[in-house]
């Protein structure tokens, strides 16, 4: 009998991975323009430095959330292991890929559309670009950990 083919993910592990995925993107949307504000009341040079802090902090924090939640939902179904040094791996790798896109791609995005669109597509666009990065990185960090694993290793 052939070897099952593993599987790349399951349902409590992407709902795991949405759900921490949307607490970040809401603490983007309310809590981090109070925290620029206060940045940029003390008149900085750059804020490429405090941007990219702010994103691996908040990446940092939710990849947390979302271990804490798959091991919530999956209960007694998911291994003994909190989670590897593969997969963790996998998931730094994914996010500095969304995080470079954030830092290079997104403002020149958002800078076509100040010029060229009405400013109430801002938070629409916003919240789009942010899915859509979010579920690009979901496969990114998938793949990622998956040949990470290692031929015969559970994903």
């Amino acid at each position: 009998m052939p070897a099952q083919p593993r599987k790349l993910t399951d349902v409590p592990e992407v709902t795991a991975y949405v759900l921490a995925h949307a607490a970040g993107l809401v603490w983007a949307f309310t809590v981090n323009p109070f925290i620029y504000r206060a940045i940029l009341a003390s008149k900085p040079r750059d804020m490429m430095v405090p941007s990219l802090a702010l994103g691996i902090a908040l990446s940092a924090v939710v990849l947390l959330l979302f271990l804490l939640l798959r091991k919530l939902m999956a209960g007694s179904t998911l291994p003994g292991k909190f989670t590897d040094l593969p997969e963790i791996a996998a998931y730094v790798i994914a996010h500095a890929a969304g995080l470079a896109w954030g830092m290079t791609v997104s403002p020149l995005i958002f800078r076509s559309l100040l010029a060229h669109g009405p400013r109430l597509l801002m938070l629409p666009s916003s919240i789009a670009l942010s899915i859509a990065v979010a579920g690009v990185v979901l496969l990114i960090f998938l793949f990622l950990r998956r040949m990470m694993a290692g031929p015969g290793a559970p994903t």
